[in-house]
């Protein structure tokens, strides 16, 4: 009895938190978004600063990822009284902040949510007026944040990295992820004039970061995998200037053409960590990659592009 007890404890906490992020991305991004439409642009800024910063409290201390005390509250009881217990309660309950273990897991499962919320954010900013486009941006985005934080949960306690349904959909979040932010800051980039240094700079730390993080999710991260991650950012970053020279404003499509680069190149690199890698593989890989490319090529207007 205790034990089921416990388990509808832990999975009731579990839905309340995923809950309670859930609509505070939604209501975050909708407020965002009118303080746009109504053009107060500085205060649309440092809300979505306020909005992050709850986020990662909520991470932080509050966001349950199996690593904290239970019951701090009871022990305090035991040996303090008055305001110490309650402090002392406190401490207890935040230990986990100050451990490698927790930290080495905050600092990597941080990298999703984050490139998913800059990425719906950034591309609020770029749409002011478009309403229906602002609407779905904030529910795909709200979405997926919601399975990020959920698969957060499950992979410290279930270890989900060898349930290939889960993978499968995490594959997904992060591929949307991708294209959230490569067209956020191909949007930013034609739209308000920056070099292609700027473009490149930014793909190269983005696609840096989602590399490392995926291939810490999968524990292949190494010394000599490192090497691998600096490589496909640096071919990432050589598509994005090619995109910024031959694109026009039509961002979207400009991100689909780097999200189509950057998955081949990860797919064939896990394949090859896994020591799964065949011909076969990579000719698939590759012939996605061109079909995309090709299509998008295609039907893309080059007479637009804004000088």
């Amino acid at each position: 009895m205790t034990s089921m007890r416990n388990l509808f404890n832990e999975r009731t906490h579990k839905y309340i938190s995923i809950l309670i992020v859930t609509f505070g991305a939604f209501f975050g991004f909708e407020a965002v978004s009118y303080a746009i439409g109504i053009y107060q642009l500085n205060s649309s800024l440092y809300l979505s600063l306020y909005i992050y910063a709850f986020h990662i409290f909520w991470l932080t201390f509050l966001f349950d990822l199996h690593f904290k005390k239970r019951g701090v509250l009871a022990i305090a009881r035991l040996n303090h009284q008055g305001l110490k217990m309650f402090w002392e309660a406190f401490k207890d309950r935040i230990a986990h902040v100050r451990k490698w273990e927790y930290f080495r897991h905050y600092q990597n499962y941080l990298v999703l949510p984050g490139v998913l919320y800059w990425g719906v954010v950034v591309l609020l900013f770029l749409n002011p007026f478009k309403y229906g486009l602002k609407q779905m941006i904030i529910l795909s985005g709200t979405f997926a944040m919601s399975v990020a934080y959920w698969y957060m949960k499950e992979h410290i306690s279930r270890q989900l990295e060898h349930q290939a349904s889960w993978i499968k959909v995490l594959a997904m979040v992060k591929l949307f992820a991708a294209f959230l932010i490569y067209s956020a800051l191909l949007g930013v980039t034609l739209r308000y004039g920056f070099e292609a240094w700027f473009l490149v700079a930014a793909t190269l730390t983005i696609t840096f970061l989602l590399v490392y993080q995926a291939l810490f999710q999968h524990r292949l991260l190494t010394f000599d995998t490192f090497l691998w991650v600096v490589i496909i950012a640096f071919v990432v970053g050589l598509v994005s200037i090619w995109v910024y020279s031959h694109w026009n404003t039509q961002y979207f499509t400009g991100g689909l053409v780097m999200l189509a680069v950057y998955n081949t190149l990860w797919g064939l690199l896990h394949h090859y960590l896994e020591h799964t890698l065949s011909r076969k593989i990579v000719f698939e890989y590759l012939l996605m990659m061109i079909f995309i490319i090709s299509f998008l090529l295609a039907s893309h207007n080059f007479n637009q592009k804004v000088i």
